[in-house]
């Protein structure tokens, strides 16, 4: 709920919206974001952990409104999750905090230098990021037209409606994918990542042959 979450920023002193969600993919649009930074006396963090692959930021507002910090990784598009490298991009004074309470040695030599390996080849992530969008949406038609509802996502990964029976198929099919607790909102869905083509198509082969929701599994 949206307009909850609002009022409750406006009693926060730290609020976080982790945008894109996860795990549900779902994209907020700038202007709610700009609303949750003006509502809020406290300080705002935007994970942007997939924004190579939403592309909406809500770095503009960090010149106008001193309590926005952006937070992203170099684990998703980057393809350095072993390295946990991460970066904020926020104003003066949260910075200057920020350097204050930063302990010695943070990141690793190693992880350093990988990230700056990374960070010298933004066309080549750019390239990534753009694969994953393509996939994405071939891969959300492809289970739709097999009767999944398979979420709009702006990650790199997607929620589909497919009942708690499909995951144990799908593994004896030597694919994992995500599930959720029974008293979750998300307990009949999966989420599943979205990779490279033929890694896309085994899955896809492999919903051609399961049961749909409301279907009971063959033992």
């Amino acid at each position: 709920d949206r307009e909850a979450f609002l009022d409750r920023a406006r009693r926060a002193r730290l609020t976080w919206l982790s945008n894109p969600n996860n795990p549900t993919g779902e994209l907020l649009p700038f202007d709610y974001v700009e609303a949750l930074a003006g509502v809020t006396p406290g300080i705002l963090v935007l994970d942007e952990a997939y924004y190579e692959m939403s592309g909406v930021t809500g770095l503009p507002l960090i010149d106008r409104m001193p309590n926005v910090v952006v937070v992203r990784t170099l684990s998703k598009a980057f393809g350095l999750a072993g390295a946990r490298v991460g970066y904020a991009l926020a104003g003066p004074a949260i910075s200057g905090a920020l350097r204050r309470v930063r302990p010695p040695g943070s990141i690793s030599v190693v992880s350093a230098a990988l990230a700056v390996q990374s960070l010298a080849d933004l066309s080549g992530m750019r390239d990534r990021a753009e694969r994953i969008k393509t996939e994405r949406t071939r891969l959300q038609r492809e289970l739709g037209s097999l009767g999944f509802e398979a979420r709009e996502s702006a990650a790199n990964f997607m929620l589909v409606r497919a009942g708690r029976q499909l995951a144990p198929v799908l593994l004896r099919s030597g694919l994992v994918v995500r599930t959720f607790p029974a008293a979750s909102p998300l307990a009949d869905f999966i989420r599943v990542t979205v990779r490279r083509p033929e890694e896309n198509d085994r899955l896809i082969d492999a919903l051609k042959m399961a049961p749909r929701p409301g279907e009971v599994a063959a033992s």
